[in-house]
C-alpha cells in the first residue's frame, strides 16, 4: 500500500497550496494517547480542477469566500458497497477501496453543474441528491427536466440521471433541498421559487419512486409541522451503544451534535445532547467492529475493536481560527479528514488532511 493514499488521487493535480490551523475547543476528558505515528500529516486542498497536494498549510492559496452551496467542499461521507466515500461538492466522488486501496476521484458534468446535497445507499449502489440554489447559483440552469437524484455505479465510477421532481408529483422547478431517512421511511423537502413567492412541499415515502410510475404511489404529502417533527435529531441517549460508550468520558454537561454514518444505514443520522454553552459538532462512523468520532476541533476518538474497552484519543493538527474539521473516512491504516474555512454561510479554502493511524491501533 502506498505511503500516502491520496497521492494517487492528487498526482495529476499537484500545485502549490494558505494557512489552515485553528484554535481548539476542548472536548476531551482524557489526555491524547501517546502513540507513535509512522508518517506525518499530508495536506491537500480542493478546487474545481481537483485535489492538490500542499507542502504545508501555509502554502495553500486563498480562495474567494462563496456560499457553502457553491463552494468546492466535502458535503457528505458514507460507506458504499463496503468502501468509504467522500462526496465533494462541484467536483465529484472520492472513493477508497474496501480493502484500503488507494482512493479514486470520479468526476462528471452532472456533479459539477449542481450542488451535491448528500449521498445515500441504495440496493444497487448510491443515490446522490442534487439541487440548484436559486439565490446563490450563477446564471440559470439548463432548461427541461433536471434530476434531483442521480445514481452512482461504484463498479464503473459513472453517474447517470435517476429521478426528477416530476417523479415526486411536483413541478420541474422544484428543488429537493433536503432528504432524510428516519426509521423505515424517507422524508424530502422541496423548494419552489417563482417571481412572486417561495413554496415548500414535504413528502414522506417508503421507497424511491419508479421512473414512469404514478407519482402518488407510496407517497404522501405532509405539512411543515409533521416534517419538522419527523426529522428532529434523536436524543444522544438513543445513539448506538458503541458511540455512547466511546464518548462516555466527555462530561454530560457538554452539548453534542453528532452526525453518524455506517455500513448498513441508508443515510446519515444526527444525535443531539443539550448542555452548557455552545454544542460541539462531530462526525462519527459506527460499525459492529469499530467506532470513530472526529470533533470539529480535531479531537479524534477511536475504538478499533468494539469488543474491547480500549479507547484511543488523538489530536489532529490544530487549525487556525475560522477553520473546522467536518468529516472523515478511514481507509486501510489512513485517516482522511476534511476541513474547511468558514464565515457565516460561506466557505473559503477547503481540503483534506491525511495521516496514518498510530501503531497498535
Amino acid at each position: 500500500m502506498k505511503r500516502m493514499l491520496i497521492l494517487a488521487v492528487a498526482a495529476l493535480f499537484i500545485s502549490c497550496g494558505g494557512n489552515t490551523s485553528r484554535q481548539q475547543t476542548e472536548v476531551s476528558a482524557e489526555q491524547p494517547a501517546e502513540a507513535s505515528v509512522k508518517t506525518g500529516p499530508q495536506w491537500f486542498y480542493l478546487s474545481e480542477n481537483g485535489i492538490h497536494q500542499a507542502d504545508n498549510p501555509a502554502s495553500i492559496p486563498a480562495r474567494t469566500f462563496r456560499p457553502w452551496t457553491e463552494a468546492v467542499r466535502v458535503t457528505d461521507a458514507a460507506i458504499i458497497q463496503g468502501a468509504p466515500v467522500f462526496l465533494i461538492n462541484k467536483l465529484g466522488i472520492m472513493a477508497g477501496g474496501a480493502a484500503g486501496s488507494a482512493p479514486a476521484l470520479h468526476r462528471d458534468s452532472l456533479l459539477a453543474a449542481a450542488t451535491s446535497g448528500g449521498i445515500y445507499r441504495t440496493d444497487t449502489g448510491a443515490g446522490i441528491r442534487l439541487f440548484r440554489n436559486s439565490i446563490f447559483a450563477e446564471g440559470e440552469g439548463p432548461g427541461g427536466e433536471q434530476p434531483c437524484m442521480i445514481e452512482w455505479n461504484p463498479s464503473t465510477g459513472s453517474v447517470s440521471p435517476w429521478l426528477s421532481s416530476l417523479d415526486f408529483g411536483l413541478s420541474k422547478e422544484a428543488q429537493m433541498v433536503a432528504l432524510d431517512r428516519i426509521g423505515t421511511r424517507w422524508y424530502a423537502s422541496f423548494k419552489t421559487v417563482t417571481s412572486s413567492k417561495v413554496d415548500f412541499d414535504y413528502i414522506e415515502f417508503q421507497q424511491f419512486p419508479q421512473k414512469g410510475a404514478p407519482a402518488s404511489a407510496g407517497m404522501r404529502k405532509i405539512n411543515q409541522d409533521q416534517y419538522i417533527s419527523a426529522i428532529t435529531p434523536f436524543s444522544f441517549a438513543d445513539a448506538p451503544e458503541q458511540l455512547v460508550s466511546l464518548l462516555e468520558v466527555i462530561p454530560e454537561s457538554t452539548g453534542l451534535t453528532v452526525r453518524t454514518y455506517s455500513r448498513s444505514a441508508k443515510a446519515g443520522q444526527t444525535y443531539q445532547r443539550s448542555g452548557e454553552g455552545v454544542s460541539v459538532d462531530a462526525s462519527a462512523y459506527v460499525s459492529d467492529d469499530r467506532t470513530a468520532v472526529l470533533f470539529s476541533d480535531g479531537t479524534f476518538y477511536y475504538r478499533p475493536d468494539n469488543t474491547s474497552q480500549k479507547r484511543v484519543i488523538l489530536r489532529l493538527p490544530a487549525l487556525s481560527s475560522g477553520y473546522v474539521y467536518t468529516s472523515f473516512i478511514i481507509t486501510g491504516k489512513s485517516l482522511l479528514a476534511s476541513w474547511e474555512e468558514q464565515r457565516f454561510y460561506e466557505t473559503g479554502r477547503a481540503g483534506l488532511l491525511e495521516t496514518s493511524l498510530p501503531d497498535g491501533v
